[in-house]
């Protein structure tokens, strides 16, 4: 059944032989949905509905319309105890005006509208990176990505790791004063408390991993989580998955594989990686510069659980060869880059580099 999001609305207008008053809105008894898939709901003190129908119809167009030889809209009732809630089959229209016939017990009509801005949807998590079912028990972080902008400092409130078990892990994300948002506060990066992953030290010893190979979990993001616009409140997701062995090797290009594109053509350049990495930085992590030394432009998009980076140029590969040039900070998903590894002891050198560079050779364009 439809989530309702509601709002009081107030209209006071006569109309001659009805009663068309905001005394029901007012008071709370009768509520209006302010979103597309909302719904209607009339709450009667005395709790005698009766029929449902008997004592709320709700009808297309505006009240001085309404609503002798007119049809109701077609829907759903439900009755919880003194409240009957009335389901719309279809979503409700922008701008189209409604009108609700009450018998409480005397008749009332009120009148009300979706207006642009509120028509939109209910905001939702449309992806959590990783995105594999198997993940690496020492992963780092999680990006949870919205549809729209939230509202900021309720992260520790709405997303939990939880087990199989459902129990939640209340220690296992990092917190901060200040939330790790994007400019527009719809993407978060939620941080994998290092002390739970780091061996034998901090929290880790006391509490132990957060992820443990073979054990099923989920990042759950609870319901009710307020965009920043108007409040409206996101659905439950839920995202499940298994922890598999940790990532405790530098990452090695010599490992990655490679579909080189046709000279002269747009076919895109696909890297197969050896293991996931960061959603994220992987949109900037590798530059490709032509034979002159020269950046070339194009759209890249990361894809199989992040084990794939697939980049389209702009325009026709114009050099018989490539250079391909890595961020040395470029990450897996454990935090790991090419000059260190994330969990390591104090002693160990790190790596005095910048960035890794791989020559590519374009195919022929008559292959």
């Amino acid at each position: 059944m439809k989530q309702t999001a509601f709002k009081r609305v107030l209209i006071a207008i006569c109309f001659a032989g009805q009663s068309w008053s905001t005394v029901l809105a007012d008071e709370g008894r009768l509520i209006l949905p302010i979103q597309a898939d909302g719904n209607v709901v009339l709450q009667r003190p005395d709790g005698a509905l009766g029929k449902p129908s008997d004592v709320l119809q709700v009808f297309t167009g505006v009240a001085t319309d309404c609503c002798e030889g007119k049809s109701p809209m077609a829907g759903a009732y439900r009755v919880d105890g003194k409240r009957v809630t009335f389901d719309p089959a279809f979503d409700l229209v922008r701008r189209q005006s409604y009108t609700v016939l009450t018998h409480d017990p005397v008749r009332h009509l009120t009148e009300f509208k979706i207006d642009a801005d509120s028509a939109a949807s209910r905001p939702k998590v449309v992806a959590i990176y990783p995105s594999g079912a198997d993940i690496p028990e020492n992963t780092l972080r999680f990006y949870i990505h919205f549809s729209e902008p939230m509202q900021p400092r309720l992260s520790t409130e709405f997303i939990k790791l939880v087990n199989a078990n459902g129990k939640a892990d209340l220690a296992a994300f990092m917190s901060f004063k200040q939330e790790l948002w994007n400019k527009d506060r719809t993407r978060l990066t939620q941080l994998m408390d290092p002390g739970r992953i780091k061996r034998g030290v901090a929290t880790n010893p006391e509490l132990g991993p957060a992820l443990l190979v073979g054990n099923s979990y989920s990042i759950v993001v609870e319901d009710g989580w307020p965009n920043a616009r108007d409040g409206q409140k996101a659905r439950q997701f839920e995202q499940p998955f298994t922890a598999s062995p940790a990532l405790r090797v530098l990452p090695d290009t010599k490992l990655w594989r490679f579909q080189r594109p046709k000279f002269t053509t747009l076919d895109p350049l696909v890297i197969t990686f050896d293991r996931p990495y960061d959603h994220q930085l992987a949109q900037n992590a590798i530059t490709i510069l032509d034979a002159g030394g020269h950046i070339v432009t194009g759209t890249v998009s990361v894809g199989n659980h992040e084990k794939t980076w697939r980049f389209v140029p702009d325009a026709a590969w114009s050099s018989r060869a490539i250079n391909l040039v890595v961020n040395a900070r470029f990450e897996d998903v454990a935090g790991n880059n090419f000059r260190e590894l994330l969990d390591h002891s104090v002693e160990t050198q790190v790596a005095g580099i910048d960035q890794k560079t791989i020559r590519l050779d374009l195919r022929p364009s008559s292959d």
